[in-house]
């Protein structure tokens, strides 16, 4: 019998946000199913989205321009907050689930900063590869002088834009990597757990960062003030 002292906290996170394989999955819920203890942590785990309600009020979603790579604008606050309940809440890459009562988010987040940009990947298609790449490349050589920091955060199957013999932009990776000193990519840590544990051991691209997971550094970004974009708003996506 699976009981919850069977399952770690990685593995419930993996599951509420989605990103566990058919066969892990079944297993959580079989826990669930003989473990009451464990059915009240996966309920505590889906409050994020009550914990999101506290954290932004009665916030509207509106229209407001988003950055741009040829020129950096602000995105207003209010539009912000809408668009991080959506993509926390599970309408935008798996993201339901993150307690934000232990991580203190609801106590609000920073001004966003449109000089410090967090691009997010979660689909495994060469042409979001490509626009995320295009954008970020794009944004650094129009804004050198403007103190430009720029992250790539993958999780799901985007994951295989970072890791070697999967991505079909191996060696573009690596070429933007040693040239731009202020890009970063990082691959989400719960993401690569789920490829060891279906006998696939990845191997990432060189300086791709796998400390983290993908809720965690979105949620630690926002939260330092960093622009959230996700590759899907992005041109050519």
């Amino acid at each position: 019998m699976y009981t919850r002292d069977d399952m770690d906290e990685a593995t419930l996170h993996a599951y509420v946000d989605g990103e566990l394989d058919a066969d892990s999955e079944r297993s959580v819920l079989r826990a669930m199913n003989e473990d009451s203890r464990l059915r009240e942590e996966v309920c505590r785990l889906r409050r994020a989205k009550d914990w999101m309600r506290s954290g932004f009020g009665d916030a509207e979603p509106r229209e407001q321009p988003l950055p741009r790579a040829g020129g950096l604008r602000r995105w207003a606050p209010l539009a912000f907050a809408a668009s991080l309940a959506a993509l926390l809440v599970g309408g935008a890459g798996g993201l339901l689930g993150y307690n934000f009562a232990e991580h203190g988010f609801h106590a609000g987040v920073a001004r966003q900063d449109p000089t410090r940009v967090l691009l997010h990947l979660d689909e495994s298609r060469p042409e979001k590869f490509a626009a995320v790449l295009d954008y970020a490349e794009r944004l650094l050589e129009r804004n050198r002088d403007a103190g430009v920091q720029v992250e790539v955060i993958a999780n799901a199957a985007g994951i295989d834009l970072m890791r070697v013999g999967a991505s079909p932009f191996e060696q573009r990776v690596r070429e933007m990597s040693a040239r731009y000193r202020n890009l970063q990519f990082v691959a989400c840590a719960n993401a690569l757990r789920n490829l060891r544990a279906r006998g696939v051991e990845p191997e990432l691209i060189d300086h791709v960062k796998s400390d983290t997971t993908a809720i965690d550094e979105i949620v630690r970004r926002i939260r330092a003030g960093w622009t959230y974009r996700k590759v899907d708003d992005l041109p050519g996506a």
